[in-house]
């Protein structure tokens, strides 16, 4: 039976924690091209997926991971042809990939995973990453407003900021960038897009990689450049399909259940997939 190692990359309120809660109900409710196997009962690492499905399932937002949590979360899967494999796939607070930026170091349990994984997920929530198309409109609006100049100075770009994020974790997991990457396998989710466009019926959606250029078109550049193109893909993710509140109570995740909700546009576009597993599936070759 395969073990693969998955890195999951996306920093704070990236939809990190409601993608992990919401592929969990997938594979184990609605399954799709990965299922969970209950061969051996639910094993009892899986109770923080457990928490967020529940909040879901009461129509509101679960709670995000926090800052100091590290911990491993295996899923015991099967694919459509009965292949069974137990993915590694880790549970951390988004703002220790900050920290990894600013300090530039890497812990020892970070490093070893980057090491071994066979594939990394990368989420960028493109509607809250800082651009500055303008920097020399940018540097006038800081001189104007000196008050602001220290809160936002230690804002990146956020091309530089992944670019130069990806160079430290590539070099951390020896990793060369001679020739093009063909491990680790590089599946980019484009977190929260339905925040771009309502997922009208029928409507078909242009491939999420050109979303990703049109954003940020450095990062686009760096990624494409670097790994080799059968090992990459980019995929548009909405974990939940519309917001959620921390209090509310959505009346279509308690009627309907929350795995009827979410969807993934594929990298060659066309209309979303409720398979939330499918990127997933893509990166262990499922």
């Amino acid at each position: 039976m395969r073990t693969p190692e998955l890195v999951l990359l996306g920093g704070p309120h990236s939809g990190k924690t409601h993608y992990a809660g919401q592929l969990y109900g997938r594979v184990r409710r609605r399954p799709g091209l990965l299922r969970l196997r209950n061969d051996r009962g639910t094993p009892s690492n899986l109770s923080a997926l457990e928490e967020v499905l529940r909040c879901l399932e009461e129509g509101r937002a679960a709670q995000h991971t926090s800052a100091d949590t590290w911990a491993e979360v295996l899923l015991p899967l099967a694919d459509a042809h009965g292949n069974a494999m137990d993915l590694r796939w880790p549970d951390y607070g988004g703002e220790q990939l900050r920290q990894v930026f600013e300090q530039r170091a890497v812990p020892e349990a970070w490093r070893s995973r980057l090491t071994q994984a066979e594939g990394w997920v990368l989420l960028i929530r493109l509607k809250s990453e800082t651009t500055y198309p303008d920097a020399l409109s940018e540097l006038t609006k800081r001189l104007e407003n000196r008050s602001d100049t220290a809160k936002r100075a230690v804002e990146w770009d956020a091309n530089a900021y992944w670019v130069e994020l990806l160079q430290l974790l590539l070099h951390v997991a020896g990793v060369g960038q001679i020739d093009r990457i063909r491990r680790p396998r590089l599946a980019v989710l484009l977190s929260c897009y339905d925040e771009f466009e309502k997922a009208e019926p029928g409507k078909v959606w242009a491939p999420p990689r050109q979303a990703l250029a049109d954003h940020l078109p450095l990062v686009s550049s760096f990624i494409e450049s670097n790994w080799a193109t059968d090992v990459l893909s980019i995929w548009g993710l909405s974990a939940l399909g519309r917001p959620l509140e921390r209090n509310g109570a959505a009346e279509t995740f308690i009627d309907e259940g929350p795995e009827k909700q979410g969807w993934v546009i594929p990298p060659e576009g066309g209309t979303p997939d409720p398979d939330l597993s499918r990127p997933l599936a893509w990166l262990v070759g499922a």
